[in-house]
């Protein structure tokens, strides 16, 4: 009976960002693959480590106490981290004469190192997703209680409050497209059918680009809620302003009759 390959792969959201350079530089681990968004180790047979710049770490047929270390190993490497919480699994079977993506495993024909960085990949981008995703549920959760606060016909933000939602807000859509690149295609698909149907079915089995959506139409509604504060913080300090400079003239009045 031949002996065909399986690979469990284990993804972990870490950080907001992963330093590649030094981790490449720091890290005692064999290194097979340098590329502008990952590293690639190879640490004994079909036992691969990827690590992401975004801030997620993909381990396939890696022991519990190994991950541990690595995850030890990596912390100084970090840029923000992030609750533990964040993490999603996968299973890549090498079964012959079958290719079959499912929404817990896959069996395809053959399972290389293509294979395995294209699962790891979708797994790392969709526990990335997963943190942003909270991190905009927060924003509107925000956002919603000034709403509330408006309709009583109270403000409790300030400016830099406000700002600073805003400024959140640019950032996470533009984390989410230029450091996850979830409208690019892999590299290692380029020119191979195969791996990219095998992409794109994965890709559909995680809802990346729907997701994706999913967070550009909140963060869009977020962002208008934000300049609808801003501009009304602006017309209160305003009316503010002209009272107390209507309160100033009269007490000038004041004083001028009462000094006769």
């Amino acid at each position: 009976m031949q002996d065909y390959k399986e690979y469990n792969l284990e993804a972990i959201y870490l950080a907001k960002e992963i330093n590649l350079a030094k981790a490449a530089d720091k890290l005692d681990k064999n290194l097979i693959g340098r590329r502008r968004e990952f590293l690639t180790y190879l640490l004994g047979p079909r036992e691969f480590l990827f690590i992401f710049s975004f801030g997620a770490v993909v381990f396939a047929n890696i022991a519990k106490d190994t991950q541990f270390s690595i995850k030890k190993s990596l912390n100084k490497f970090l840029t923000s981290p992030a609750k533990p919480g964040y993490d999603d699994n996968y299973v890549l079977r090498e079964t012959e004469h079958k290719f079959n993506v499912m929404e817990e495993s896959a069996d395809l024909p053959v399972v290389g190192i293509g294979e395995v960085e294209i699962a790891a990949r979708i797994l790392a981008q969709s526990v990335a997703l997963e943190y942003i995703e909270d991190i905009t549920d927060g924003i509107l959760a925000n956002l919603e209680s000034m709403n509330v606060g408006l309709e009583k016909g109270r403000f409790s933000k300030n400016t830099k409050e406000i700002l600073q939602l805003v400024a959140q807000n640019n950032n996470i859509i533009q984390f989410v497209i230029t450091k996850l690149s979830l409208l690019d295609k892999p590299d290692v698909t380029w020119g191979n059918e195969r791996l990219e149907t095998l992409f794109s079915q994965l890709a559909d089995i995680f809802d990346l680009r729907p997701r994706f959506r999913n967070i550009e139409y909140k963060i869009g509604f977020a962002r208008s809620n934000s300049e609808f504060a801003l501009t009304a913080l602006q017309s209160q300090r305003a009316n503010f302003l002209e009272v107390i400079i209507i309160v100033l003239i009269v007490i000038d009045i004041l004083i001028y009759f009462l000094g006769k």
